[in-house]
């Protein structure tokens, strides 16, 4: 039962560490599509690839907090 389980999860670790390899190289697909002349496949790949660093990046780096007006502050 327990060599079943490993397999298994073997298995479902190859296919996401597959599949986290193709999301890394789909700039670089591509790049490749742009040069072989199918324009609209590369750009929208480019753009996918584009949006999706923009969302780990906004994810991973929340925006600051306002500044407050020095009047909103009381001390004492």
């Amino acid at each position: 039962m327990l060599g079943t389980i490993t397999a298994f999860m073997a298995i479902v670790m190859v296919l996401i560490l597959r599949n986290l390899a193709k999301v890394a190289l789909t700039p670089v697909y591509a790049v490749r599509d742009i040069h072989r002349g199918r324009y609209v496949r590369g750009l929208v790949l480019l753009s996918c690839s584009g949006l999706a660093a923009w969302a780990i990046w906004s994810v991973s780096h929340p925006a600051r907090p306002k500044a407050l007006p020095v009047a909103a502050f009381h001390i004492g």
